[in-house]
């Protein structure tokens, strides 16, 4: 992924969490997931054992994962304004959400 769709999905990002519509952290988007909620749910870094277990647990069927390459969790941290964040989501009925898939197409990078 380039720098030029780094930047435009950290700066989704940024607008979401102004609006109120992201999720931040495993707990907040584990819960929604059991509330029956379709999530795009994004990993920064490496493959966490929370990534794995939303892979292949009851909540697969509800969540696409994405793990973009070349966002850290820095960068996500202070694209959100906040600290340590490893995993975020948006409802996919979201235009975010829709945003966010339309620019790592176009960057070349796929859903997992």
């Amino acid at each position: 992924m380039n720098e030029k769709t780094t930047a435009a999905v950290l700066s989704v990002l940024g607008f979401a969490r102004r609006a109120g519509v992201l999720l931040i952290g495993q707990d907040i988007v584990k819960s929604s997931l059991a509330r029956r909620e379709s999530l795009l749910v994004l990993f920064a870094g490496k493959d966490t054992s929370f990534q794995r277990s939303l892979q292949k647990g009851r909540y697969a069927e509800k969540c696409h994962l994405l793990n973009p390459p070349g966002i850290t969790e820095a960068e996500l941290s202070a694209a959100i304004g906040s600290r340590n964040v490893k995993v975020v989501a948006l409802p996919l009925r979201s235009g975010f959400a829709q945003r966010i898939v339309q620019l790592l197409a176009e960057g070349g990078e796929g859903i997992e």
